[in-house]
């Protein structure tokens, strides 16, 4: 049965980011009109987003200084935790190291999809459909809480227009996202700040969407190469020829790849920090939504703990991954029969089993490695800062 050709990796985060006005290689058209509008509405989106967190910011200060609302608070903190992820994310996209490993990726991709080496795309399928779903799972979480964020705004909005009504009163309506407008009349500009905050949720969704998928394409792929060089390992003697050229061209692999791992490393450890110490808040806000809010008004903090949850376990099973398969590198060198070759061979095959002793790893900011374990960490973390929040919120 013949394999079918994978996929390349990055096709879910190249969408989004084309969509966010972030993808840092343009448009793939050579159209001068359609290449302007584009360049135009990425410089918009790229001016109005910082403008929208320090006013996102601005309020939720106030809010926390002034003590009011303390579920909207909540609500306030969850966004601008997620906000500035996305923010960080898309400005590191555009970096020149990031590009290379974009750049890398897609080249990668591209020689194993006109491979005629059946286990190694099989191998490389089943590492793209696991990214595909995670990417759809992150996409439809984020859009569908984006959803029912301005669903539930115009029911809060509904329900008050009803009580403004039965008792002649002037209350102000509720906006998705509260933000700080200085000098501004809120409710006799009501019609328009809704148009710009449900344009706000759109274009926030795509952005906080597009980084995320990037961000996990990115870390989902190494796995793939170490796997594929496993099997390359486990077959050298098979290769036929000199077995001294076929072994350098594998020593010459595993060199690319730890270049390549330790280059993504130092674009993203910071980022992985950041998703560290964040998403352990996050995920209290979250949390203490539940436990606050109306139940009419639980659909987006589940998505967003969906959301959260999967970011999480995500990132670190990923990471846990590229230190398990970097590690079984020497298992399977030392699986072949490295024993019968001469000298010069078996020195090579000592080299590289030594080198593979020392896992590649994604390491949190300048601390240790990300690994399944750092996942649990979170959740603890997050449990933690949900008894704290209570007890202030009581």
């Amino acid at each position: 049965m013949t394999v079918p050709k994978p996929k390349p990796i990055l096709n879910h985060a190249r969408f989004f980011m084309i969509l966010a006005g972030i993808w840092p290689f343009g448009l793939p058209t050579k159209r001068s009109m359609v290449l302007r509008t584009y360049g135009i509405y990425a410089a918009i989106v790229r001016v109005f987003f910082p403008i929208f967190l320090v006013s996102l910011c601005i309020e939720f200060a106030i809010s926390t200084i002034n003590g009011k609302n303390l579920d909207q608070t909540f609500a306030q903190l969850i966004y601008v935790i997620a906000l500035v992820n996305g923010g960080v994310g898309a400005l590191l996209y555009q970096n020149c190291d990031f590009k290379e490993i974009i750049t890398f990726i897609m080249k990668d991709d591209k020689e194993v999809k006109h491979s005629k080496d059946e286990e190694i795309t099989r191998s490389h399928l089943d590492q793209t459909r696991m990214c595909s779903k995670a990417c759809w799972a992150i996409t439809i979480m984020t859009f569908g809480a984006s959803t029912s964020m301005c669903l539930e705004n115009y029911w809060r909005r509904y329900e008050i227009d009803q009580y403004n009504q039965h008792h002649n009163e002037s209350l102000e309506k509720p906006l998705a996202f509260e933000l700080y407008y200085y000098g501004l009349d809120k409710r006799k500009h009501d019609s328009g700040l809704l148009i710009v905050n449900d344009v706000s949720v759109v274009v926030n969704g795509l952005l906080v969407a597009s980084t995320k998928i990037a961000f996990f394409s990115c870390i989902i792929y190494p796995a793939s190469i170490l796997k594929r060089l496993q099997i390359r390992i486990e077959r050298w003697k098979e290769c036929g020829g000199c077995l001294t050229v076929v072994l350098k061209e594998l020593v010459l692999q595993h060199q690319t790849v730890i270049r390549f791992i330790t280059k993504l490393n130092g674009s993203i450890k910071y980022l992985i920090f950041m998703e560290f110490l964040l998403n352990s808040l996050n995920i209290a806000a979250v949390s203490i939504q539940f436990i606050t809010f109306e139940k009419t008004m639980l659909a987006s903090p589940i998505l967003f703990f969906g959301i959260l949850f999967t970011q999480t376990f995500v990132l670190g099973w990923s990471a846990n991954e590229i230190k398990v398969q970097s590690l079984m590198l020497a298992d399977a060198l030392y699986r072949s029969p490295w024993y019968e070759q001469n000298e010069t061979v078996k020195k090579m095959v000592l080299t590289m089993i030594m080198r593979a002793q020392t896992p590649l790893v994604l390491t949190i900011g300048p601390f240790d490695a990300m690994t399944t374990q750092s996942a649990l960490a979170i959740m603890k973390g997050s449990y933690s800062y949900v008894s704290v929040m209570l007890n202030n919120y009581q």
